[in-house]
């Protein structure tokens, strides 16, 4: 508990500023607005200033920015120009850059087709095919393109493939997994791989039930021959699974005991395209059309992007870039946002990749006014510490897409506080007030969006904390600021714990949110 002595200086400010707020209220009304704007700006600052550094967390490290959107008026600044590591708050940055470059109508295409007496598979990087969010929006199951595919193969008098099953991923590169992304967390959902075909947010369910004669049956969804599951799983009176998959395996090994039938654990896959194209042809052959040959990856499209004459396109499958942004927003799911940053890449060079694209992202954010020493991508997720955005960099965006002509397909993807996504449990009390994107990764917490007060006034704000040994109470810091845009200074009054200003300090290493706590955000 702070000192009642370092408590003084700030109550002292905040009253101070009030009597000088209703002193201006007392004016000629032609001077009255010039006169009070600086001295709410200036209690503004000061309530903002003692939420975000009432939070006791010795060492961390605070880069803050927030501007009034009407007037452009910078209203708080702390260290906003300083590179922080912005977590998923490199996902807002993406996601601007995508709308912008690619436009608001844009479709991921993956397209079917036969060649031959192949079939043949071209993906279109479309992160969100076979999303579980999305198919059960849509009332359909993961694999529901499939049985789509599937009858368009027989309208058009095909129930047997006699040659290969192609599949073209060459959209993107081969780097499916980003270097700089923990090792040992290789097999959790948020580090799920990214390629040119995807599916299921490339993570397989696996479960088990009890079987006949004590043994114990596993399977996973969606079915497929590209993963094998290795059963070593008993019966017992304790339901303590264990589920493992090796770094680059494509076994997915099964220990433990379980006592009943249930899900076990969403496992990423090592080959995103393998993955599709053998999970296609497990679908195929359950609707009766056999594939006879092997699956291969294969370039098929031509050095300039086009399709080959004699390729009969058979059926299209479009996503919409605004589910791709929902998911990479809301939800925060890393994958999403890694595949938008290699679409960008992709119409930047042959290939999509993680430089291509986050040379892509940087050239759009210095087209806001950044500059180039305050952004840094490694990828698009945000998993990556070698990631850097200043406070400033992001408010710069979001003021920028603020003005945007697809300003609003933008906002409808961020999470709404008390409503949705990763905001739904934060700000009950303020339902849809705050729009904005989460970060976290450990000793890393940052908020970045948009707030609109009670006097229906907008604000661009980001608060991005780092090297933070303890990140609860930087959430509830975030909180108070947002309260104090939308409610005004009045509500920080009497919420004062602690004035410790944040320090500066190096970073800690990585851990990131924990699998078992943020599991919703990828359903």
């Amino acid at each position: 508990m702070i000192e009642m002595r370092r408590l003084a200086p700030i109550w002292f400010t905040l009253l101070f500023l009030s009597g000088v707020l209703a002193t201006a209220a007392r004016l000629p009304a032609q001077t009255r607005d010039a006169a009070a704007t600086p001295a709410i700006d200036a209690v503004l600052d000061a309530a903002l200033n003692s939420a975000l550094n009432s939070h006791g967390v010795k060492g961390a490290l605070l880069g803050a920015h927030v501007v009034e959107l009407s007037s452009g008026r910078v209203v708080y600044d702390h260290d906003s120009a300083r590179p922080m590591i912005p977590a998923s708050n490199a996902k807002l940055v993406v996601m601007a850059a995508a709308i912008d470059q690619l436009g608001a109508d844009y479709r991921f295409e993956t397209l079917v087709a036969l060649r031959g007496r192949d079939l043949v598979v071209i993906g279109g990087g479309d992160p969100a095919f076979g999303d579980p969010k999305l198919a059960a929006a849509r009332g359909e199951s993961i694999t529901a393109a499939f049985a789509r595919w599937a009858e368009s193969l027989k309208a058009a008098g095909v129930t047997r493939i006699t040659g290969r099953l192609v599949f073209d991923d060459s959209i993107f590169d081969n780097e499916f997994i980003h270097p700089t992304w923990p090792r040992d967390q290789h097999q959790a959902w948020y580090e799920a791989p990214i390629g040119g075909l995807n599916l299921a947010d490339n993570c397989v369910t696996v479960s088990a039930a009890p079987g006949a004669k004590g043994s114990v049956t596993l399977s996973m969804s969606p079915g497929n021959t590209a993963l094998k599951l290795v059963n070593e799983c008993r019966i017992g009176k304790e339901h303590r699974p264990v589920v493992h998959r090796a770094f680059g395996a494509d076994a997915i090994s099964v220990r433990g005991t379980i006592n009943r039938k249930a899900a076990l654990a969403e496992i990423t896959v090592p080959d995103p395209g393998l993955y599709f194209a053998a999970a296609l042809r497990t679908s195929l052959a359950a609707r009766d059309i056999a594939i006879d040959g092997p699956i291969v990856r294969e370039r098929v499209k031509g050095a300039d992007g086009g399709l080959p004459a004699d390729l009969r396109i058979i059926a299209r499958e479009r996503t919409p870039l605004k589910d791709v942004l929902a998911r990479t927003g809301k939800n925060s799911l890393g994958m999403m946002a890694e595949g938008l940053i290699k679409t960008l890449g992709a119409r930047r060079a042959a290939v999509g990749t993680w430089k291509s694209g986050a040379e892509a992202v940087r050239a759009f954010v210095e087209s806001c006014g950044v500059s180039s020493s305050e952004i840094a991508l490694a990828d698009g997720s945000g998993l990556s510490r070698e990631n850097r955005l200043s406070a400033a960099a992001a408010t710069s965006v979001l003021r920028h897409m603020y003005a945007h002509p697809q300003r609003e397909i933008f906002m409808a993807a961020l999470a709404r506080s008390g409503v949705d996504g990763t905001m739904d449990r934060r700000l009950r009390d303020l339902p849809g007030r705050v729009l904005c994107k989460t970060g976290y990764i450990s000793g890393v917490r940052t908020l970045a969006g948009y707030a609109k007060g009670d006097g229906g006034e907008w604000y661009a704000f980001a608060f991005f904390y780092n090297n933070a040994a303890s990140t609860a109470p930087l959430t509830a810091s975030q909180d108070k600021a947002c309260r104090i845009l939308v409610q005004g200074p009045a509500a920080s009054v009497g919420d004062v714990k602690s004035a410790t200003p944040a320090k500066k300090s190096g970073s800690k290493t990585t851990k990131p949110a924990a699998a078992k706590k943020s599991r919703a955000r990828r359903k």
